[in-house]
């Protein structure tokens, strides 16, 4: 198993690590080497990336002027400041005369607003008289349709009464004459009288359909002429709305002109404004001076940044292998010591892991940031050293052994587990996590069991040269 640099992986378990030193005293021709071994135990595995990194601030901000100007006040290089406070300021009297005249101007244009909407409610005032008139006659006509309307209705529902009753009635005589019909009693005068009651009931079902349309068609004219009065109506309103309509659309024109004017002078304002934003720059946030390239009294313009600042809020950044930085995730915490102060351990939150790769000398890494708990802040300091411990996995209470006791053939994972004082066997286990130290045994081996750690070669190398009680079972 290759250890990567800036990587370390502990284990938080309590395990007994024996050296037995077997020696044969009969059959042999000189000393046994020793062998390590290892007792399998219970404990917890515990993986972590770890990596050394630097307080950086939080955010850094440059500042140049767009403006040449003279410099009438600015901090120094390692000056505290507050959020608000003035980092630089240069001379700015020109441009608050064109503020002054700015703001002049955007009077007038107010002024011309008010005297257009005194115009135009004039307008409205002129002509409400003839906008109420249209209204009653329109409520006129509208209520007079409605009468004709429901009567239209009430033809149409009594039309239809008036041709359901005939409708049945023919079918009570239809029906009464087929009763005759199949009656045995019947007699040709009784079936002769229910056919002519079946000819009367047609008869007045004709007469009730002829009458109920003649209804119908008075009613329906009736209230076509009613449509056709309400939208004579409707339409002598339209025209005698028009000239008060386009008496108040050219009042209103001019508002919207007079609007348009004010707006213009808003923005002419603003920018203005604006302008005098460049001739000074206040702190963003709480911080401290990083750079000053002028002083008070000299002509500050375009190009050289003039101040630089820096946040008093710190994260720690750290360069992460190519191998481990898959294991992190934003939110994941970690464990902050800083070489500064020995001793004193703090703890943060992974806050950003940069997508884009370093490649410094072949060895690709990605830069992560960890924003620190708020009890680190009265100990960092841009620049300092700090060391990082991530956790990334673990699991607990479990059978382990060090993983310089495993070994692979076809596939398979061995052990070598003592067996009494002369014996070694070649046990096949299943394994599962592990870290650079230890590893889980899942099956193969119990706990208490005594395994092979090293050495062991050198003791067949021993006992190939001269023999010896030691045996291996394989």
């Amino acid at each position: 198993m290759v250890i990567k640099m800036g990587r370390k992986i502990k284990i938080l378990i309590s395990v007994f690590l024996i050296i037995a030193v077997v020696s044969f005293a009969s059959g042999c021709s000189k000393e046994m080497p020793e062998i390590e071994s290892f007792t399998v135990a219970r404990g917890d595995i515990i993986e972590t990336v770890s990596s050394t990194g630097r307080v950086d601030t939080a955010d850094r901000r440059n500042y140049s002027l767009t403006q040449s100007a003279e410099v009438i006040e600015i901090l120094k290089e390692g000056d505290t400041f507050k959020k608000g406070q003035l980092l630089i300021k240069i001379d700015d009297s020109k441009t608050i005369l064109y503020v002054l005249q700015a703001e002049q101007n955007l009077e007038l244009a107010k002024k011309s607003i008010d005297i257009a909407k005194i115009n135009y409610q004039g307008a409205l005032d002129a002509n409400h008289v003839a906008v109420q008139l249209s209204e009653i006659n329109t409520e006129m006509a509208i209520a007079a349709t409605e009468t004709a309307f429901k009567a239209l209705e009430n033809a149409n529902g009594l039309s239809r009464a008036n041709i359901n009753a005939a409708g049945n009635a023919i079918k009570t005589a239809e029906e009464y004459l087929e009763k005759i019909k199949n009656s045995p009693l019947s007699t040709d005068t009784m079936i002769a009288q229910a056919e002519g009651n079946v000819t009367a009931a047609e008869g007045a079902y004709e007469q009730a359909k002829n009458s109920s349309k003649s209804q119908t068609d008075a009613a329906a004219g009736s209230y076509g002429q009613s449509l056709l009065n309400q939208s004579a109506t409707y339409w002598n309103n339209i025209n005698s709305l028009e000239m008060a309509a386009a008496q108040i659309k050219l009042m209103k024109k001019s508002i919207e002109q007079a609007d348009i004017q004010l707006e213009l002078s808003n923005i002419n304002l603003e920018l203005i404004k604006t302008e005098l934003d460049n001739f000074q720059v206040n702190a963003p946030f709480d911080g401290m001076v990083l750079a000053a390239n002028f002083n008070a009294g000299e002509t500050a313009g375009p190009g050289l940044a003039a101040i630089s600042i820096i946040s008093n809020d710190f994260i720690i950044k750290s360069d992460i292998n190519e191998t481990d930085i898959i294991k992190l995730a934003a939110g994941q915490k970690a464990e902050i010591t800083l070489d500064a102060y020995p001793g004193k351990n703090f703890t943060g939150t992974i806050s950003r892991i940069s997508p884009l790769a370093k490649n410094i000398a072949g060895i690709i890494t990605y830069e992560i940031e960890i924003l620190p708990d708020d009890e680190a802040s009265e100990y960092l300091r841009h620049g300092l050293s700090a060391n990082l411990n991530i956790t990334i996995s673990g699991t607990k209470d479990v059978l382990l052994v060090p993983v310089q006791a495993i070994y692979e053939e076809d596939g398979k994972n061995y052990a070598d587990v003592l067996v009494g004082e002369m014996e070694v066997r070649k046990t096949e286990i299943v394994t599962g996590v592990f870290n650079y130290d230890y590893i889980e045994i899942k099956s193969g081996l119990s706990e208490g069991d005594v395994v092979v750690i090293s050495g062991l070669e050198a003791i067949s190398e021993a006992q190939g040269a001269g023999g010896g009680p030691f045996r291996m079972m394989r």
